[in-house]
């Protein structure tokens, strides 16, 4: 192959893959009116959008979460490297903490939400919290089943109309209920599903014309809700927490944001505060039985001095007295510690919260190192029942908790051990020293040793009522002053809401480009299946046969159009046809024109009758022959006669003479086809027919030939080869690709000699591609109209 040719093919395939692209274009611009509609549907779509879907808002609080730095210890230690920082697993525990169930649903139930009440808005339901148009009665006998949408229409002032049409799980079963029922205002209406009051906040009369829904919470149901909603995070390097969720009811939510935060506080002040609290009823407890031992203690020593007539004690007594006292306190008090360490030693191992320990300082017990234990135990209980809200029992967090806690209770048991041996020998000890002097007493008078034991019972159980009171009062203070160590930064408000809802404009920018790329996209996947053809450019790619010439789209319903519109652009395309007829033809003597189609409905017939009156309005002379004499056309097209024609010709009935009709058109003559004979084909093949061609050469300077569709018979085929110049008609939007095929092939086999095409019924859209770009005439030469 030589350069040459590989160059032509080269730029033809660079000009191809321009030609594609352009195509496309081409093919889109050419159906512009959908795109307009569609633009316009796409800015309708996107302006209703706007400014019916609800605003959306963000609405959130924050809170800052301190907490005192821990010891270095190996555990701590642990958690520090395997779960990014002890800071960040106390985050966590919190935010796990507020996405509890228990939570949220507590601060449901405190707000004391009933209803959801919706107002129709031409397409959508919004919401109207607060701004319920009427005030609800609920019937606590009713069953009221709740989350069923329940609508009211007002009818006038005093009637309502209430509709329901839903499916409800009512104890565990489904159930339809529907129903269409008018209500009065101010009086219960009541089924068997449902019992209300309605009462209008307003003149009902202002209510008419406007639709409303409203449904009893389902408390379960919008707790879970919530929890989908809520976000909760918080930053890398900071201590705060940040409850976030979108909102298109600000304000509910604003209210729900602040109830659960309120209750989450709560909860922490509980759990940080319970181990006082149950110290405080544990001293309640005491005190109640210690005060009445007081009462009858005073009463008796009272009693007794007055009986006999004893003021005060010698000196001796009072010595002895003293000391039995300091012994009996000290030893009250070490009967008390021992006790609690056996208490504690008891249920240390079944204790599962921290509500079940109690201070040590509450009995009087100062050693540092229980202290800090029992404490760390309560802290550690505490932070394991915020995380049981949510963790499982596999997480890493709640396994080392667990570890932590199992380690503080085996110290606790060994300290209470050595506790335990220390309190009782001191109470031992404390026992001898008792015994030694109440020896001492039994020396003394017997109303003297009575007023002794009285007066030493008395001062006994007076301090350890003191000593009591003295610890409800440093514990009511703690309690009064304790305070969680989280604090509410931003609470949410309305001032502080952040729009989510793009701008309008980004909107109708969307809209615009869904509208022209919607319609763009069906264009051309309706052209990548459809088989027939829409351009130019389609036939270019798939024949090598010269194009004639394109036949504009008419708007004129005459068969005659280049006669009745003689300046109208089809006419203008018959006059280039006839023009680039001149390079189909090598001599003067070749003038027989052969006019085909595939199939029918292509215009053959009427490209026929316009390029023979075109040539003749150019002075030459032309004569059209009707070789289609199945379906004949020609005699009602220029109304002449059709008793006679090519058929009675060919059949041996008239002369040559006879068949030719002169028509109104000057230099126009026509053979109609005649009666349909029941042998075309046979008839074409007599060699009448090429006598009657030389005939006709003689007399007229153009004959056309109108034929039968080749796909259907072979009349066009046996003609063909009696002419000079064979055009095929195709038609844009009827014609299919795979007729070109067909055509290429009888091109190829030579069964037609000089094959070319015209192009009919162009649309102004193809045209301005077709002429545009590459407009391919006998020699292929561009041509720019």
């Amino acid at each position: 192959m030589s350069n040459n040719t590989l160059n032509t093919q080269s730029l033809t395939s660079v000009q191809d893959d321009e030609i594609d692209i352009k195509r496309l274009i081409f093919l889109v611009l050419g159906k512009w009116y959908w795109l307009a509609i569609c633009l316009f549907l796409g800015l309708a779509g996107a302006y209703f959008f706007v400014k019916y879907t609800p605003k959306k808002f963000q609405v959130d609080t924050s809170l800052l979460v301190t907490s005192e730095q821990k010891g270095l210890d190996v555990q701590n230690m642990f958690m520090e490297n395997m779960m990014g920082g002890t800071n960040k697993v106390m985050l966590q525990n919190e935010i796990e903490f507020l996405h509890s169930y228990t939570l949220n649903n507590q601060a449901i139930d405190n707000l004391s939400w009933q209803t959801f009440w919706l107002q129709k808005n031409v397409f959508v339901w919004n919401g109207i919290y607060l701004n319920d148009p009427y005030m609800l009665n609920k019937a606590e006998e009713a069953l009221n089943p709740e989350g069923v949408s329940i609508f009211i229409t007002p009818l006038s002032s005093t009637q309502f109309r209430v509709e329901v049409d839903d499916d409800v799980i009512v104890d565990n079963r489904p159930l339809k209920i529907k129903f269409n029922e008018v209500a009065d205002y101010n009086k219960p209406f009541k089924n068997e599903y449902f019992g209300f009051t309605l009462h209008p906040k307003e003149n009902p009369e202002n209510l008419i014309g406007k639709e409303y829904q409203f449904s009893f919470i389902d408390k379960n149901k919008l707790t879970l809700a919530y929890l989908k909603k809520v976000n909760a995070n918080f930053s890398k390097d900071s201590e705060v927490i940040k409850l976030s969720l979108e909102s298109t009811e600000p304000l509910r939510d604003i209210h729900y944001l602040n109830e659960l935060v309120r209750v989450y506080l709560e909860q922490k002040l509980e759990l940080q505060t319970q181990t006082q609290k149950r110290s405080l009823d544990f001293i309640d407890s005491q005190l109640s039985g210690i005060s009445s031992d007081l009462n009858k203690a005073e009463n008796t020593f009272t009693e007794f001095r007055s009986r006999n007539q004893i003021i005060d004690l010698s000196s001796q007594g009072s010595l002895i007295m003293e000391q039995l006292k300091e012994i009996e306190k000290e030893k009250s008090q070490l009967q008390m510690q021992l006790e609690y360490f056996k208490s504690l030693q008891r249920y240390l191992g079944n204790i599962q919260s921290a509500d079940q320990l109690i201070a040590p300082s509450v009995v009087g017990i100062t050693d540092a190192t229980l202290n800090a234990l029992v404490l760390k135990l309560s802290d550690l209980y505490s932070r394991r029942k915020i995380m049981e809200f949510s963790a499982r029992e596999n997480n890493p967090t709640l396994i080392l908790m667990n570890q932590e806690i199992e380690q503080v209770t085996v110290q606790l048991r060994e300290i209470l051990v050595n506790l335990v041996q220390n309190t009782e020998v001191s109470v031992k000890s404390l026992n001898d020293r008792y015994n030694r002097i109440n020896k001492q007493l039994n020396n003394m008078p017997e109303q003297e040793q009575q007023l002794i034991n009285i007066q030493r019972q008395y001062d006994l159980t007076n301090e350890i009522y003191t000593f009591l009171l003295q610890r409800r009062a440093e514990l009511e203070i703690s309690l009064a002053a304790a305070v969680v160590d989280i604090h509410i930064i931003d609470p949410a408000q309305y001032e502080r809401l952040i729009p989510l809802n793009k701008s309008t404009f980004l909107f109708l920018l969307i809209g615009a480009f869904l509208g022209l790329l919607v319609p763009a996209i069906i264009i051309l996947v309706s052209d990548f299946f459809n088989n027939t053809i829409q351009l130019q450019e389609d036939i270019e790619k798939l024949t090598p046969l010269s194009i004639l010439g394109n036949v504009f789209h008419s708007k004129n319903n005459s068969e005659l159009v280049v006669i009745n519109d003689p300046t109208a652009p089809i006419t203008e395309s018959y006059r280039t046809i006839r023009t680039n007829l001149q390079y189909k033809f090598t001599s003067t003597n070749q003038k027989i024109i052969g006019l085909h189609s595939v199939q029918p409905g292509e215009g053959k017939t009427f490209t026929s009758v316009n390029l023979a009156s075109i040539l003749a309005m150019n002075d030459k002379k032309t004569v059209l022959v009707g070789a289609d004499m199945r379906k004949p056309r020609l005699h009602r097209i220029f109304n002449v006669k059709n008793n006679i024609g090519l058929s009675t010709y060919l059949s041996g009935q008239n002369q040559i003479k006879d068949i030719i009709q002169a028509t109104d058109i000057d230099n126009l003559s026509v053979v109609t086809s005649g009666p349909v004979p029941p042998n075309p084909a046979e008839l074409l093949e007599r060699e009448a027919f090429n006598k009657l061609l030389e005939a006709l050469k003689e007399q007229f300077d153009y004959i056309i030939i109108d034929n039968a569709p080749v796909s259907r018979v072979t009349d066009g085929l046996i003609t063909s080869k009696s002419t000079d110049l064979n055009l095929f008609v195709l038609r844009y939007g009827v014609s299919r690709k795979d007729q070109l095929k067909f055509i290429n092939e009888i091109a190829e086999q030579s069964v037609m000699k000089n094959p070319a095409l015209i192009i009919n019924d162009v649309k102004i859209s193809r045209i301005s591609y077709g002429y545009a770009y590459s407009y391919k005439y006998a020699y292929g030469k561009g041509y720019s109209a």
